[in-house]
């Protein structure tokens, strides 16, 4: 019961039945919107910008979180993975790439029912349809439509879930 009402006041949002684990790491904690049935295991980093999680959602260990990210409901996210808005500047040769801004393309957007396994990367600007699957491993670098099975490095589509 501690935990949930540290939440509550730390958190923009913190809906019922959700758990954070103590090992996770947070920050921004006041951009930070969780739904309910929401589960953030141990070792997760959620260095956001800007987070919002809808319901019904679990973040297995390792997975590291950055920038701006907006995930809809029942979203799996195996352990593992990268899902990164944002880059470090590197145009500027006078400046070390540490020192310059970071860029981005805008959010990353996981629609409702998407599966994403184990030691995948989804990168800046990229949205994930609806009921789609990003198998384990897969670099994706563009956006996913609804049901697609995407795979590999960069990801492509190897099939719908309705074929």
């Amino acid at each position: 019961m501690g935990s949930f009402l540290v939440y509550v006041l730390l958190l923009k949002k913190y809906g019922k039945k959700s758990f954070i684990h103590p090992l996770a790491s947070l920050r921004n904690h006041k951009n930070i919107s969780m739904g309910k049935k929401v589960i953030i295991n141990r070792n997760v980093n959620l260095w956001i910008t800007s987070l919002s999680l809808g319901n019904n959602i679990q973040i297995n260990p390792n997975t590291c979180i950055y920038g701006d990210v907006i995930i809809g409901n029942n979203v799996m996210i195996a352990p593992n993975c990268m899902i990164a808005s944002g880059n470090h500047g590197i145009e500027d040769n006078d400046e070390p790439m540490m020192a310059q801004k970071c860029t981005s393309k805008g959010p990353i957007i996981i629609e409702d029912d998407v599966w994403i396994a184990a030691n995948s990367v989804i990168l800046d600007g990229v949205q994930i349809g609806k009921g789609a699957i990003v198998a384990a491993g897969s670099v994706v670098t563009k956006n996913v439509p609804s049901m697609a099975i995407v795979a590999g490095s960069p990801a492509k589509i190897i099939r719908y879930r309705n074929d």
